[in-house]
């Protein structure tokens, strides 16, 4: 009888060059990853931001859908907020700008100028990242946008 027998599993070669094969492959899929976890986390940032913009705006409807309409939506009764936290990572400042409209114009043009009891507004909610001119929300209403 043959007293060698045959080897079993692999050799050393082979083990080093799976090895090799792997580390390459997964430093191509690395940048992928981080990539993909970077992309997440500008979504959650624009959907804290669109829910704090869509709260402002529900909030606007209610105030001129209570009966009072156009007299408490002056830009007085919604101070801008700063460094709005969520209970997310990142914090915001959320704006409103309520503007005369021209009458007459549908939809009319602002005239970028606050109008105190005037019938025809334009409204803008504006959410930014806080310390930053970059807005991540902003929803422009008139008149028409505000009733149910």
């Amino acid at each position: 009888m043959n007293g060698r027998r045959k080897a079993a599993g692999f050799t050393l070669f082979e083990l080093i060059l799976f090895i090799v094969v792997t580390s390459i492959s997964l430093a191509g899929i690395i940048p992928l990853y981080n990539n993909v976890l970077t992309g997440l986390q500008v979504v959650d940032e624009l959907t804290q931001a669109e829910y704090l913009g869509l709260e402002m705006v529900e909030t606007l409807r209610s105030v001129y859908n209570e009966g009072i309409g156009y007299a408490n939506l002056i830009e007085a009764n919604f101070p801008s907020e700063l460094a709005i936290n969520i209970g997310g990572t990142y914090r915001f400042d959320r704006f409103v700008q309520i503007e005369g409209m021209i009458p007459g114009l549908n939809p009319g043009p602002c005239t970028g100028l606050e109008y105190n009891g005037e019938p025809f507004k334009c409204l803008t909610v504006s959410v930014k990242r806080s310390g930053s001119d970059a807005v991540l929300f902003q929803e422009r209403l008139f008149n028409t946008d505000l009733s149910n």
